[in-house]
């Protein structure tokens, strides 16, 4: 295991939040924006998976707050810097007054602070770098920067809310369909092909920091993006996504983990459906006809099909009522306004509700 997965390994709330008891009250808010407030949200759901988790972990008393709440009666708070974060606060409206105010509550706040999937940012440092731009609001100087720094400089980041034997590995997909007990890893634009080129007990020990050997359970998750973008450029792509299937049986089965249970693809949505430039690959929302398409995910979820029953794993199905008159994934069961990704009122588990999600009962 090389030292990032390591390091990622080490993350785990229920180890550096030894001292926050389980009666306390915890806030997670965003850092210089609010967190989303849409059910049909998946960078909510990234948040409310999490507050799941920390109940399961114990922690019950845990608030998802809102633009204008305050931190006052809070024990601790956790920061979620965004689902798209990627080391770099990204103000889309310069350091502004709202800016200012949600940095002059981390100011004044004395409780432990933690940051989810991330190291903290210097926030004291970032505004320097624009004290004197145009967007900055004139109410900078009431922040403490030196403070401020200090505070990020020990705020601990984590990735796991609790050491766990269950795993839910895959891309941007897989934690629709989390179950509680389960960690999970997502690695965003990971595609089975990769997985399975530098070898699925690579990939995953790499991401994820879990050793394989230590694991009961694995949901594994993964080929949405190379059926969306990659495999209908090829020559052979039936044939391509078939050796994929049985490459990733005989790659499973090395595994020698206890349970597994596979993923069936989504079914293909209509392909006047509006994608952000982000989901684009190649200047392309999607490369292929639908029907081309719809072919691949048959094939695979086949091939899963048989080789979970040779092998004794689970399937999961999505439900046939997601589909509409046309056989295709309808609109209403992925996020809104527009995505690849199902809406998170779809997911296996109703993340709002902390229960299993009745959209399930009938597949």
């Amino acid at each position: 295991m090389d030292s990032v997965a390591q390091e990622r390994k080490l993350k785990v709330f229920t180890d550096i939040a030894k001292n926050i008891p389980k009666n306390a009250k915890i806030g997670i808010d965003g850092l210089e924006r609010n967190i989303p407030t849409r059910k049909h949200s998946h960078n909510a759901a990234w948040v409310w998976l999490y507050k799941n988790m920390l109940h399961a972990a114990g922690w019950e008393n845990v608030d998802i707050l809102g633009n204008h709440d305050t931190y006052e009666g809070y024990d601790a708070m956790i920061f979620y810097p965004g689902i798209a974060y990627a080391g770099t606060i990204n103000f889309f409206f310069g350091v502004d007054d709202n800016v200012v105010r949600r940095f002059s509550r981390i100011q004044s706040f004395e409780g432990p602070t933690f940051i989810m999937n991330h190291e903290m940012p210097l926030i004291g440092t970032t505004i320097k770098g624009r004290l004197h731009n145009k967007s900055t609001s004139s109410k900078v100087g009431q922040l403490d920067l030196d403070k401020l720094d200090n505070i990020c400089k020990n705020t601990l980041g984590f990735n796991y809310v609790e050491k766990s034997t269950k795993l839910c590995f895959g891309d941007s997909h897989c934690f629709s369909t989390w179950l509680p007990g389960y960690s999970v890893c997502r690695n965003d634009g990971l595609t089975l092909f990769s997985a399975l080129r530098d070898g699925i007990k690579e990939t995953i020990e790499s991401k994820s920091g879990v050793e394989v050997k230590d694991l009961t359970h694995l949901t594994f998750y993964m080929g949405n993006i190379d059926i969306r973008h990659h495999l209908m450029r090829q020559e052979t792509p039936y044939e391509d996504i078939s050796s994929m299937a049985e490459d990733l049986n005989t790659q499973l089965k090395s595994l020698g983990v206890p349970n597994v249970e596979i993923v069936h693809t989504l079914p293909i949505e209509n392909i006047s459906r509006k994608l952000p430039k982000t989901g684009y690959y190649k200047k392309t929302p999607y490369y292929g006809k639908w029907e081309e398409r719809v072919k691949l995910v048959n094939t695979f979820n086949a091939a899963i099909d048989t080789i979970s029953i040779e092998n004794g794993w689970k399937v999961f199905a999505w439900p046939k009522t997601f589909l509409n008159e046309n056989e295709e994934l309808d609109f209403e069961f992925m996020e809104r306004p527009k995505s690849v990704h199902l809406s998170p009122m779809s997911y296996r588990w109703d993340l709002f509700n902390n229960a299993h999600n009745p959209r399930h009962n009938n597949k």
